[in-house]
């Protein structure tokens, strides 16, 4: 059955998950990332598997910062190379056009860079895809000087790997962070928020601890799937029994700890890299 004609049933909005804040351990280290990637103008790279959330908790990171952003648009990040982010930086940063000839182009980049009022960051999803050679020259970009000051941007990549683990010259020059996924009580307060008096407390408990639901995407599928089983058994919630069937007896998921280490503001230097 459609998820969204069982959650209908229920009574739901159409996404239950639509606008729904949670703070995670996740989210405040991504936090953490973002105001090094703006304020130090630091290079970051976040990686987590897809539907753990990383580009939803940038993108609430970056809200109300002093930021410039610079978003590529282009869909196979295979081809995206440094002419690409060039053109970017151009069309969002000034009402000019991007100049035609490589080297004018770069010059054209960096005065820019230089006299954009206020932090500049270049934001890269699905960055696991990109080519070493633009990732190579993302890190050249960065070391554009202009009178003397230098870095002039600040750099996240997002992706399901961390995207510099392969290239030396670029992960020595940059901060990485992998997600570590929703913990148990992340779990239980966002389906708590979601379905209320829908999920008894018991059923709640062990839905929480089920590696199935340590993503956000496979949590939402996970709690429909629920939903859809309590409908077949025309209960009017989820229970326990409801829960069981859908996950079955899987082992208690383990609190997971960042697979990366927080690094404090105070511990990245200039380049963005770890004192």
């Amino acid at each position: 059955m459609s998820r969204f004609l069982i959650r209908q049933h229920f009574n739901l909005p159409v996404d239950p998950w639509a606008g729904l804040g949670i703070d995670t351990a996740d989210s405040r280290r991504i936090a953490i990332m973002v105001r090094a990637a703006v304020r130090d103008r630091a290079f970051v790279s976040i990686a987590g598997p897809r539907g753990s959330g990383k580009t939803h908790a940038v993108s609430v990171a970056l809200h109300g910062q002093d930021v410039q952003l610079v978003e590529l648009f282009r869909l196979d990040r295979e081809r995206l190379h440094m002419g690409d982010i060039a053109t970017a930086i151009v069309r969002d940063l000034s009402d000019e056009r991007p100049r035609r000839s490589g080297e004018a182009r770069d010059g054209q980049v960096r005065r820019i860079l230089g006299t954009t009022r206020g932090a500049v960051v270049v934001l890269i999803d699905d960055a696991h895809l990109l080519h070493g050679n633009t990732l190579r020259a993302l890190k050249r970009l960065r070391e554009l000087p202009w009178q003397g000051r230098r870095p002039l941007c600040g750099v996240v990549l997002l992706g399901q790997r961390d995207a510099t683990e392969r290239i030396d010259e670029v992960r020595l020059r940059s901060t990485q962070f992998e997600l570590g996924g929703l913990r148990p009580a992340e779990v239980a307060a966002a389906v708590g928020r979601v379905l209320g008096e829908l999920v008894e407390a018991d059923a709640l408990e062990l839905l929480s601890r089920s590696p199935k639901a340590a993503n956000w995407l496979d949590m939402q599928f996970v709690v429909d799937q629920c939903l859809e089983e309590a409908a077949a058994q025309e209960l009017e919630r989820v229970t326990v029994a409801v829960v069981e069937r859908v996950v079955g007896k899987d082992r208690p998921v383990a609190m997971p700890p960042g697979r990366a280490p927080v690094v404090p503001l105070s511990d990245t230097n200039e380049h963005g890299r770890v004192s």
